[in-house]
């Protein structure tokens, strides 16, 4: 998806330069038909296994959006219950670090209450506070391991985010 998170953009309003801003958003492990397909057959149900499926932005965010309107957005993280038991307290967390030095620079954990077996639920992270510009970011999103899960492969995703600015 390509979509900012709320802290991107606002450290963009940051900046006193005219001209257009855009995030560029890369997922560190994008899936390839290979894997795909491997996961529509899956061999092995376990009890317990939840899964980050993807993250995404609420509204959508654009730079004029956010930035010339100072509209808020929320980063919205999509969880899916794989395994055969309802899951309560699921802690999911978000970290948004620099890029070079993957030094955190904010990071926020939101709570699903209860998932059920197949249940997909949306994690949604608010009131992000303002950090300062870098050219460059990485998003962490993951999902903690419920008691009992062993497989936490899925447990988390990555993406880069690239702040181009031009005059």
């Amino acid at each position: 998806m390509r979509c900012i998170w709320l802290v991107t953009v606002m450290m963009l309003a940051s900046l006193s330069l005219a001209g257009c801003a855009g995030v560029e958003i890369v997922d560190r492990a994008p899936i390839s038909l290979d894997t795909l397909s491997r996961t529509k057959v899956r061999t092995r149900v376990y009890e317990h296994d939840l899964a980050v499926l993807a993250i995404d932005f609420d509204p959508s965010l654009d730079y004029e959006q956010i930035v010339v309107r100072g509209e808020q957005a929320t980063l919205l993280v999509a969880v899916e219950n794989l395994g055969f038991q309802t899951e309560a307290d699921v802690k999911v967390k978000a970290r948004l670090s620099g890029f070079e030095d993957d030094t955190p620079i904010l990071e926020k954990t939101c709570y699903i209450d209860t998932i059920a077996p197949g249940q997909i639920k949306i994690a949604r992270f608010k009131d992000i506070s303002r950090v300062t510009y870098r050219p460059a970011y990485r998003l962490q999103v993951w999902v903690l391991p419920v008691p009992g899960e062993v497989s936490v492969e899925n447990n988390q995703k990555s993406y880069d985010l690239y702040i181009n600015v031009s005059k």
